[in-house]
This record gives structure tokens, sequence and C-alpha cells, in this order.
């Protein structure tokens, strides 16, 4: 299984349209691309950022996800205002 990440930040309002855009945009879009194996958005609403989780089954679907996941990324700040900072992608050891 393999992790994608992203972090965002931003200020409240461009949190609350994020954490509104993902429920109703990135979540069942997500859900529905091949060999996703999960995920969570995650909010610190505090600390102005936030933090998202997709699992992979398998590398071969992380990678093909990977255009989307660019594409996806880029209209959720053009429609939230939020920054996008760090991506990464990690392959999972071990899972509870």
């Amino acid at each position: 299984m393999f992790a994608r990440t992203s972090t965002w930040s931003g200020s409240t309002e461009a949190l609350e349209r994020w954490a509104e855009h993902v429920v109703r945009q990135v979540q069942p879009f997500v859900a529905g691309l091949p060999g996703n194996a999960g995920g969570m958005f995650l909010i610190d609403r505090e600390e102005g950022r936030a933090f998202t989780l997709t699992l992979w089954e398998t590398e071969e679907a992380a990678e093909e996800t990977d255009r989307n996941a660019e594409r996806s990324r880029q209209s959720t700040v053009e429609a939230t205002g939020v920054e996008l900072g760090e991506r990464g992608r990690y392959e999972v050891v071990a899972q509870l």
C-alpha cells in the first residue's frame, strides 16, 4: 500500500471553504479512482493548516493517479484560496 500526502494553509475562511470543498468534491472524486484504499482529510483550525492522506492499493495505482492529484490540488487552491504546501508519497509499512 502507498500513501500520498498534501499540506495546506490559509485563513479561517479559506480553510472553511477547503473543508466544504473536500466533502462536496474531493472525497467523492478520490473514492471513485481505481486502486483507492481510503483516505483522511484533517484540519487544525487553530493553527490554520490542513493535511490530506490518500491511500492506494499499489504503487502503480498511486502513480496512475498522480496526474489527477495535481489537477485536483490546483482546483482546490483555486476554489478555496488555501495555499498548497508540501506534497509527499510514502510506502505504508504498517497499518492498524
